[in-house]
């Protein structure tokens, strides 16, 4: 073979990537709105394929199982937590604020990460971001409030970070019909009581 056509063949185009990232994109956003329709046990590749109104071969090659297209949804939604929840130098104090923020952002993502959500509680999967997270949040607790004991430091390390998480935010929305402002009113207030009792404890 030519070194010309070594060449032809290795090479990949921007364009061609920038394509393909587009049509992976296309294919999540599919599946994150079957599954937002209450179909995360019964969807299959082909459905997705429909949705996004491609070939199933296409979707085959960027994700080949059902299996493949949830952890693509797992990856994207952890990448949306990820930028909007940073909890890298965060004090105990500044998360009801920071919940505030994190709520517009869960709402201009609300139809992949009310996906994430279900998927997550329909298929009990522990990513290890999530475990990242909750072991930052017992951190917080201990060096705010040290005079806790471990299991009721543990305890409040849980509410807070169920408080603050894309399922609190989900069932508030859905369940109990609350606006997008008074979902961030509720979570903050409540964020606000709990880190405040644990304050008032560490001053008796």
């Amino acid at each position: 073979m030519t070194e010309e056509k070594l060449n032809r063949r290795s090479y990949t185009s921007p364009l061609r990537r920038q394509q393909q990232e587009n049509t992976r994109e296309r294919i999540v956003e599919s599946m994150a709105a079957i599954i937002s329709e209450g179909r995360i046990l019964s969807f299959s590749v082909k459905d997705v394929a429909d949705r996004a109104g491609i070939s199933y071969g296409s979707v085959y090659r960027h994700f080949p199982t059902r299996e493949s297209l949830l952890e693509s949804l797992y990856e994207s939604a952890a990448k949306i937590l990820g930028q909007s929840i940073s909890l890298t130098s965060l004090s105990l104090n500044e998360i009801p604020a920071v919940a505030e923020r994190t709520v517009a952002v869960f709402e201009e993502n609300a139809t992949i990460l009310h996906a994430f959500t279900m998927a997550l509680a329909a298929s009990n999967v522990q990513p290890p971001s999530r475990h990242h997270r909750d072991r930052k949040y017992q951190q917080m607790v201990e060096e705010s409030a040290p005079h806790l004991s471990p299991e009721v430091a543990g305890q409040a390390a849980a509410i807070i970070c169920h408080l603050h998480s894309s399922l609190t935010w989900a069932t508030l929305r859905q369940r109990f019909g609350l606006s997008a402002e008074a979902t961030a009113g509720a979570l903050t207030w409540a964020l606000q009581a709990l880190i405040r009792d644990l304050t008032l404890r560490n001053e008796e």
